[in-house]
């Protein structure tokens, strides 16, 4: 198991498989993108495998693929295969541009679910925000995954005076299909990436809700996860992600592979353990790799927060970069 010396248990890795993106999300990077890995520098299919089977002996039950946009990669199909033999809890987050290329296969897998990020129902705005043009095909690709019975979430980052007008359309969206919608606060990762003066915190999202539907309750959730649930009008899910005020630290079970293979305890850490440059080293056997791999998890901080102390906020860090 990989247990931290605050005796949390980690039991959920998301693996980065690649940082490219075929969006440009304000939020998230430059018009003109970032300076993208180059192949050599991310893990191969081989390399998430072996490592995959690694964390599997370690404890590690829920795997979920991230990016950048993880169908930018080619083959993909092959990995998420491969990955979902090893972890039959196995889920992927995407923007859903190229989905439609691959839901039968992910039906026929029966994949764990996907988490589709979509930050607005308004195709102009779409355009604003992801300097893209793919509006009508992410949301024909929502509702094919919905019809394929495929496990379904759409991410919101709410951007005040963005999108925050929207809230209510997209709970309603999830009412209609069945849906949970997750609102994630945006995340002031640099000085200069303008999510600090669009940033709105868990508590103002939840009141903006209320103020908008009559009957709003927390749900009773024991299980460890990223958001707060939330019941609406009796019968929708609504998840708050506090990934910025961070109020869930405590319980926090997920550790990250980033697609150049460094292993970090927590989204906000600037530095982990290098476990690409390890496997192809070939210094050490699969006992002595797990041997670091839990001694890097059990020097987790206590919080993001003290995590965020030790970043250098003057050098641009993508959330491509990091898996998510």
């Amino acid at each position: 198991m990989l247990k931290d010396d605050f005796n949390r248990t980690a039991t959920y890795l998301r693996i980065g498989v690649t940082d490219r993106c075929n969006l440009r999300c304000r939020y998230c990077m430059p018009e003109e993108g970032i300076d993208f890995s180059k192949r050599k520098d991310l893990m191969s299919y081989e390399e998430i495998i072996k490592l995959s089977k690694i964390f599997r002996d370690l404890g590690i039950q829920k795997v979920r693929i991230t990016g950048g946009e993880p169908f930018v990669r080619k083959d993909m199909m092959h990995l998420i295969t491969e990955l979902h033999s090893i972890f039959p809890t196995l889920h992927i987050t995407t923007n859903a541009t190229l989905l439609q290329h691959y839901l039968e296969e992910l039906k026929s897998l029966k994949i764990g679910g996907l988490n589709i990020s979509l930050d607005t129902l308004d195709r102009n705005k779409f355009h604003l925000i992801t300097r893209r043009d793919t509006f009508n095909r992410v949301i024909d690709n929502i509702y094919k995954s919905v019809e394929a019975n495929i496990p379904t979430k759409i991410n919101m980052v709410v951007m005040k005076g963005v999108n925050d007008q929207e809230i209510p359309d997209f709970i309603r969206l999830g009412k209609k299909l069945n849906v949970e919608v997750r609102f994630i606060e945006a995340m002031p990762f640099n000085q200069l990436d303008g999510n600090k003066s669009v940033f709105m915190s868990h508590p103002e999202i939840l009141q903006l809700i209320k103020e908008k539907f009559e009957e709003v309750s927390k749900m009773n959730d024991t299980s460890i996860s990223s958001s707060l649930k939330y019941i609406v009008d009796n019968e929708t899910v609504v998840g708050i992600i506090p990934a910025y005020t961070r109020s869930l630290c405590s319980s926090c079970n997920r550790i990250r592979l980033t697609p150049k293979g460094e292993l970090l305890n927590c989204l906000y850490s600037e530095k982990g353990l290098n476990l690409l440059e390890l496997i192809r080293s070939k210094a050490l056997n699969d006992s002595q790799l797990k041997g670091h791999i839990k001694n890097a998890v059990a020097g987790k901080l206590s919080s993001g927060w003290e995590e965020e102390e030790k970043r250098d906020d003057t050098i641009f860090n993508s959330m491509t970069t990091i898996g998510g």
